[in-house]
């Protein structure tokens, strides 16, 4: 998130245009508050918001709106109109939201999506990839995105919602089974 944040402000201080126009709406949901480098963690994220909010701010906007709660029904709910929706997880899973959003989404949403995620394998080729890193490329990434022509966002987010429907969780899971029992056979045989 910190990253994320981090982009955002260089995005703002590059693209002043912006101001007023756009906002970073950052839904998190509580996890593990009792782990002293959690809790570590979320405090500099607050911090690091306060301080792009009273850079760029105005007292009609706010740049980042941060909500740390969990409400399934209105995280959906935004899914269902983001511009932008940025994954850039540094190594993880399959970040299943670089699917999810997408397949509800209903304003040709474009993803920006950590090279290093799961699903960027299956998806990169219709969202715009950047390495978690790298601030300033996540901050070109975020003006393409905003800027992008509307037919091209209407074609990338078909495609999405097409791999969404296509290759669902459950699929994903079988591929994963399929490959330890695979390895276990290749292992047992080699004994």
């Amino acid at each position: 998130m910190l990253r994320g944040f981090a982009a955002f402000d260089t995005f703002l201080q590059q693209h002043p245009d912006f101001r007023e126009k756009v906002t970073f709406i950052a839904h998190l949901q509580p996890s593990r508050t009792d782990v002293p480098e959690y809790a570590e963690y979320l405090e500099r994220i607050e911090a690091l918001v306060a301080v792009v909010n009273h850079r760029h701010g105005t007292t009609d906007w706010m740049p980042i709106d941060l909500r740390i709660y969990e409400n399934f029904h209105e995280a959906v709910a935004r899914y269902k109109h983001f511009d932008l929706l940025i994954v850039n997880s540094l190594f993880d899973g399959m970040n299943l939201v670089a699917k999810e959003a997408p397949a509800v989404n209903t304003r040709d949403g474009v993803v920006m999506l950590s090279e290093n995620t799961g699903a960027h394998e299956e998806l990169g080729d219709c969202t715009l990839s950047v390495n978690p890193f790298d601030i300033q490329e996540q901050a070109d990434t975020m003006y393409r995105a905003l800027t992008m022509d509307p037919e091209e966002r209407r074609l990338r987010a078909a495609r999405l919602r097409e791999l969404a429907r296509e290759r669902d969780p459950g699929v994903w899971i079988s591929e994963q089974l399929e490959d330890i029992r695979a390895k276990r056979e290749a292992i047992a045989a080699a004994r």
